[in-house]
């Protein structure tokens, strides 16, 4: 039998992601797992990626605030969806690196991601991070489609 202790899941504060977490949510509960609930916020390496000039729209303490409320936000989703013990992780830096090295730091056995977060544009300049977790992590991933999400043929 599979044992799965430790459950990531990776959030941008979408809907998508709300139902990757309903997910996790009833498998720690078959499971008896750990949930790691897990947003990056934008990091000095990407902040300096910015044109010139650029950085000048964010305060100094910006990666430091995003934590902050990203933290505070996570551990209401965690509530809402009925999560005890879970824990809320908000790295700075780029997504999908940060959700694969968690993954691997933290020993996890399964990483949840919806597959559909900020929008196709973001999808056409940054590339999707679902498709890269999936691609690079240490371990199993269960990508979540958006509810009533259905495959039409192009």
């Amino acid at each position: 039998m599979i044992d799965v202790k430790k459950i990531l899941v990776a959030t941008d504060f979408s809907d998508h992601a709300r139902t990757a977490l309903e997910y996790a949510a009833s498998f720690a509960s078959s499971f008896g797992s750990e949930v790691l609930l897990c947003h990056v916020v934008p990091g000095p390496d990407l902040l300096s990626q910015l044109p010139p000039g650029g950085e000048g729209y964010f305060p100094p303490n910006f990666t430091d605030s995003q934590q902050q409320a990203a933290t505070e936000e996570g551990n209401r989703w965690l509530q809402d969806a009925g999560v005890s013990g879970g824990r809320m992780l908000t790295p700075a830096g780029t997504p999908f690196v940060e959700i694969v090295r968690l993954a691997r730091e933290e020993d996890v056995d399964l990483v949840v991601v919806g597959t559909h977060g900020r929008g196709a544009v973001a999808h056409m300049l940054l590339g999707s991070v679902a498709e890269k977790v999936v691609r690079k992590s240490p371990c199993p991933v269960l990508t979540v489609p958006q509810k009533g999400h259905t495959f039409s043929m192009p």
